[in-house]
């Protein structure tokens, strides 16, 4: 056995291939759709006219695919996994890229979506630095085909050496 592995590395190389991860059910509505159109410059009648869009096949306006895949960053670290993935004193994580992402059905705004995950590689960079695969779905309410699969990597650090976090409203003299 490997020593000096954290523990939550251990858990889930316990359970790779496994689903280790669903998060809650989302919506994303008109309005976030329409901010994020702004934010990103993709303002496009699909995503952004509901009158126009009721007339296509989707029936209506469809999410960004860049706007779900954004949310997936924070849902992934929201404390449902082994990993403590708040930046701490003494550990922190960064979304490392992608290496494969498809978009395989449309996602109408206002439909109900959640992030599914499996944890399907580790590699250690260092002793205590790892790089993490994930295989994330992003399933459909009342659907089969889901939205969107994607592999994504995060980039995790223990037994750093990180400034302590500071909370609101402290002062800081």
């Amino acid at each position: 056995m490997e020593p000096n592995i954290p523990e939550s590395i251990r858990l889930m190389k316990d359970s790779l291939g496994e689903q280790t991860f669903s998060s809650d059910w989302m919506i994303i509505s008109q309005e976030e759709t329409d901010t994020f159109a702004k934010l990103t410059n993709d303002e496009d009648p699909m995503h952004n006219d509901p009158a126009w869009a009721e007339q296509t096949e989707w029936g209506g306006t469809i999410v960004q695919a860049a706007h779900v895949l954004a949310l997936g960053v924070g849902v992934l670290t929201t404390g449902k996994t082994p990993l403590e993935a708040d930046s701490s004193e003494n550990s922190y994580m960064l979304n490392y890229g992608y290496d494969r992402v498809r978009v395989i059905a449309p996602l109408r705004v206002g439909h109900r979506f959640r992030f599914c995950a499996k944890v399907t590689e580790i590699r250690p960079k260092s002793a205590c630095e790892y790089v993490i695969k994930s295989e994330t779905t992003v399933e459909v309410e009342g659907r089969d085909q889901p939205f969107m699969v994607y592999e994504s990597l995060a980039f995790w650090a223990t037994d750093q050496n990180m400034p302590a976090v500071s909370s609101e409203g402290e002062d800081d003299e």
